[in-house]
């Protein structure tokens, strides 16, 4: 015979466990778990919660003992994500926990059911009361029978007509005469309301003072209640949202309610500490993941400051380039930040700055021009990628202005740093220094009401797997403190969501944290398709991906990127250089793992200070790729040789991009085998000569794809460049993204032509292969190898091993 579980649920992990140690002393036999504080810290969690009722289970059904606050809120969510059968069997009982607890725990264990352990619970009270003098056995007219009265049955306290309650162990103020009530009203912002905590700050903060204090809560008609009773203010039952009225009497009334405000403004949190939310997503402790995790979290919202001490000294041009340049120097080595940097040497702009300092024009105001000189040369740039980069220019001029006034840059990363729980950090722009400030895994999310999925800010932050929206309005009327919720894959953001709101969000995010963890667990595994390999590699930008791609379980990197790769510098790196980057990226890898290493994919959206280029009215259409490295052929030979030369070390192969002609092909196969000679490297040492591959990126190369296979070992095709030219919709233009979309079913017919085509390997490293809804199509295609963005490995692993299973029904988002 079964006995019924009993479920202990409570802010507090270590008190959990302490009732539950207790209670087994007594009944070693009763089944009891546990659903006690968030991770390391204080809270609820609905999805723990749902766990431990499951956990408990045997089929006696299931009591729950609480304590305050959200602990409610948090089991009543939970009895709605688990079995509804279960949840028939499960009861809440309020229950005092302890002494519940122990007397439940003994009728559990004697094998009674679920009914009689819930009353048996409730009963435990009786014995504290038989213990202490009963409400009605005291003098009611005393305020401490008033209080007492409130403590043991909280609808008094809706009841009592207006009364001024003492605190047993404080000295009362005595009123002298009639008593004068001062008020003000608050708003309650706290997302679970005035429970324990903010109760309890409320208590402490009026408790010393010669004052009378009561709180209302008028639309409910409940109070006044004391405000020194914790109790008494959570028997309010004031919800996020609600108002109350707080009135004081005596001689430091207006101190008391100074304070209720100051708290108020905290969003009802003790002095120094964040206001907790109470949301049921755990994604609140969350680590560095994919980046599309939905996710909820209190607002941390970040404007730029625009004061300063009008008596502090003007720092000079000079001195706030010196400023800033170590402050994006000690954010890292990001080669987004070294464009920045850059900026800072580059004679067009400081050369604008200072002839206008030097005419007599005021160091603010001449930054402020010259930096919206060079961002109207951006706006004339032909793509909205290159266009954006414009915000670069314009937080780099903040940046400057901000030091010459003296404001101290920064500082972003101690907020979050402050923060109790990962906060959704709220800006304006997420410019590339602020993304570096922002740590994986000490934030829930990014939302900004400005840029693009393509700025530099945002591509920082989703390469550390940090779940982002950009240019949303909504971000402009998020105050600090409000709870938020992101959907990255949806792109719907929710503010203060409703309990509703919340319940739907728990469900999508336990099916998708489901998935999640089946493909952490097996992202490690090889995958196979109808018995066939399937590499998952990843795509490399920056080195810091290696890592993550590493941690992922990539099969390699099936693309580098070199022009991301050495962005941040300001001419050639030399052989030595590349060779000793290749070989990072390798042993971060693995040492076994092939890498791809796409030579210089310069041009068009991707423009590099030393491959020089004459203004283009239509870039894509121009020179890029492996069509201006003809005009730069020592410096595709040179990368060619550090290809070659780390092959002594590590699997490199070579990707060539934008090939359109078989003469562009053999050019450059060419040059290859002159780079060969140049290390010295016998061609009878085929270990020690890189993998020759292409790239299928225009539909010249993909409708004569026969022609080309003989020159070269394997082919990738770039599905972000194939969908454009073949839609003549710009990848980066959210306009004609639909026209985009609409031609992917064209281009997976495409894909599939190609590999009955050719016999050598075929993979795929633009963005459809980053989508898990295009994996069973690409397979069916005769694809074999994928390579996707590091964070996103394991999720198209599971996507390999499911195939089948799921229809295109969402478009590719950029990457690149």
């Amino acid at each position: 015979m079964s006995n019924v579980g009993i479920v202990v649920v409570s802010h507090s992990a270590p008190l959990a466990q302490a009732a539950k140690d207790l209670a087994l002393e007594m009944s070693p036999n009763a089944h009891i778990t546990l659903a006690g504080g968030v991770d390391s810290a204080f809270g609820t969690n609905a999805q723990r919660i749902a766990e431990a009722i499951e956990e408990a289970d045997t089929g006696a059904g299931v009591v729950v003992l609480l304590d305050l606050g959200s602990a409610v809120m948090s089991t009543e969510m939970a009895l709605e994500f688990i079995d509804p059968a279960l949840a028939e069997r499960t009861l809440i009982v309020p229950a005092p926990l302890v002494e519940g607890l122990m007397v439940g725990a003994v009728s559990a264990a004697m094998g009674s059911p679920r009914e009689e352990v819930a009353r048996e619970a409730m009963r435990a009270l009786e014995v504290k009361r038989a213990e202490l003098p009963a409400p009605e056995d005291i003098d009611t007219g005393t305020p401490f029978a008033t209080e007492l009265r409130e403590i043991f049955d909280p609808l008094v306290t809706a009841s009592t007509s207006p009364t001024t309650l003492a605190h047993p162990s404080l000295p009362e103020y005595q009123d002298a005469g009639d008593t004068e009530w001062i008020s003000r009203r608050f708003t309650v912002t706290d997302p679970a309301g005035l429970h324990a905590r903010p109760a309890a700050a409320l208590a402490a903060g009026v408790s010393a003072l010669k004052a009378k204090v009561r709180i209302s809560h008028e639309a409910a008609s409940r109070g006044p209640s004391d405000a020194r009773s914790i109790t008494a203010i959570i028997a309010l039952g004031v919800q996020k949202g609600d108002e109350i009225l707080v009135q004081a009497s005596g001689p430091q009334a207006r101190d008391a309610l100074d304070i209720v405000e100051q708290l108020a403004r905290r969003g009802w949190a003790t002095d120094g500490e964040n206001p907790l939310p109470t949301s049921p997503l755990p994604a609140h402790q969350r680590t560095p993941g994919s980046g599309l995790e939905i996710v909820v979290g209190p607002a941390l919202v970040w404007r730029p400051q625009r004061s300063t001490d009008p008596n502090a000294a003007e720092v000079s041009f000079t001195q706030a380039s010196a400023i800033v340049r170590h402050y994006l120097e000690s954010l890292g080595h990001d080669p987004i930040l070294a464009l920045q940097i850059g900026l800072l040497e580059d004679i067009t702009f400081t050369r604008r700055i200072e002839e206008q300092i030097h005419i007599g024009i005021p160091t603010e105001i001449a930054i402020r021009r010259g930096t919206a000189q060079t961002v109207a040369l951006y706006r004339d740039l032909p793509t909205d990628y290159l266009r954006e980069r414009a915000d670069d220019v314009r937080a780099l001029g903040e940046l400057l202005i901000n030091a010459v006034r003296g404001i101290p840059l920064g500082g972003l990363s101690e907020a979050i740093a402050q923060c109790t729980t990962p906060p959704v950090v709220v800006l304006d722009v997420l410019t590339p220094a602020l993304a570096s400030e922002i740590e994986a895994g000490r934030v829930a999310g990014i939302l900004t009401a400005l840029g693009s999925p393509t700025g530099h800010g945002a591509l920082i932050a989703a390469a550390r797997g940090i779940p982002i929206l950009t240019g949303n309005a909504q971000a402009r009327h998020v105050r600090s403190g409000q709870e938020i919720a992101l959907e990255p894959t949806s792109g719907s953001v929710t503010i203060d969501p409703s309990r509703a709101e919340l319940h739907e969000l728990l469900k999508a995010y336990k099916a998708q944290q489901a998935l999640h963890d089946e493909a952490r667990q097996h992202a490690h595994e090889p995958v196979i398709y109808q018995g066939d390999r399937v590499i998952v590699a990843a795509n490399i930008g920056i080195e810091s991906d290696a890592h993550v791609a590493h941690d992922n379980g990539a099969d390699g990197c099936g693309l580098v990127r070199t022009e991301i790769l050495f962005a941040h510098l300001t001419s050639l790196p030399s052989i030595a250089e590349q060779c000793a980057a290749f070989e990072s990226i390798a042993s971060q890898v693995g040492s076994s793992q092939p890498i791809n290493i796409r030579i210089w994919d310069v041009g068009a959206d991707k423009p590099l200070p030393y491959f020089a280029q004459d203004p283009e009215d239509n870039p894509f259409l121009g020179e890029r790729g492996i069509r201006l490295l003809r005009r730069y052929p020592q410096a595709l030979r040179e990368q060619f040789r550090a290809i070659i030369r780390a092959r002594r070390h590590a699997p490199v192969n070579v990707i060539i991009p934008m090939v359109t002609t078989v003469s562009e092909l053999a050019w450059a196969r060419e040059l290859f085998t002159q780079a060969l000679a140049d290390e010295g490297v016998n061609p009878a040492d085929s270990h020690l000569i890189p993998e020759f591959g292409m790239m299928i990126e225009t539909p010249a190369v993909a409708l004569q794809i026969a022609q080309y296979a003989p020159a070269v070992d394997f082919m990738s095709i770039g599905t972000n460049d194939l969908i454009q030219y073949i839609a003549a919709a710009d990848r980066a233009n959210s306009a004609v993204a639909e026209i985009a979309h609409d031609c992917v079913d064209l281009v997976l017919d495409l894909i599939h032509q190609i590999t009955t085509r050719v016999s050598c390997p075929v993979g795929v490293c633009g963005d459809l292969a980053s989508n898990a809804q295009y994996i069973p199509q690409l397979l069916a295609s005769g694809v074999r190898v994928l390579s996707v963005r590091p964070g996103l490995v394991p999720h198209i692993k599971n996507a390999v091993r499911h195939a089948g299973e799921h229809l295109v029904s969402s478009p590719p988002k950029p990457e690149d």
